[in-house]
């Protein structure tokens, strides 16, 4: 059996959306929001205007200080060794590809002898098979040059 749904009648649901729509848009409009906000006189404007401008000069200036105090604290509190075991030790513990082992002092001694900025070149850039930033991508360069610290400490 076949419905022909041209000739269907309407149900509850699609008679009651007018009565919806004029209830959402009454209940949007109350005396309340209609009426006109109350005028401020205009000394008080005046009294807080320069004050509010004044503030925020010095909330910026407290802001980029205090930004700059929590990249000290972050760089001061990476953990190199915990870095070294989360993304280096797989490799440079088992000598991977000559990747130099912790505690081999001949292995170190060319690479500490280039300084520790030329270390932490080589991880961010990759060297011979070691990926760039060391396969470390989320790592910053403070906590790239704390594993490097922390390696630099175990092979000399």
């Amino acid at each position: 059996m076949l419905h022909d749904w041209t000739q269907r009648k309407p149900t509850h649901a699609m008679a009651a959306a007018p009565l919806l729509a004029l209830l959402l848009f009454a209940g949007g409009c109350s005396e309340q929001e209609s009426a006109a906000p109350e005028a401020v006189p205009s000394a008080a404007v005046e009294k807080t205007e320069p004050a509010a401008a004044m503030a925020e000069p010095d909330a910026g200036a407290a802001a980029t200080a205090e930004a700059a105090a929590e990249a000290t604290a972050a760089a001061a509190t990476v953990d190199g060794e915990a870095i070294y075991k989360q993304s280096c030790m797989a490799c440079h513990a088992a000598g991977v590809a000559g990747a130099p082992k912790p505690g081999d002092s001949e292995a170190w001694s060319p690479r500490i002898a280039k300084g520790t900025g030329a270390l932490v070149q080589s991880v961010t850039n990759g060297l011979n098979a070691m990926p760039p930033k060391g396969g470390c991508m989320s790592c910053s360069e403070d906590e790239l040059r704390g594993a490097v610290e922390y390696m630099v400490s175990q092979g000399s």
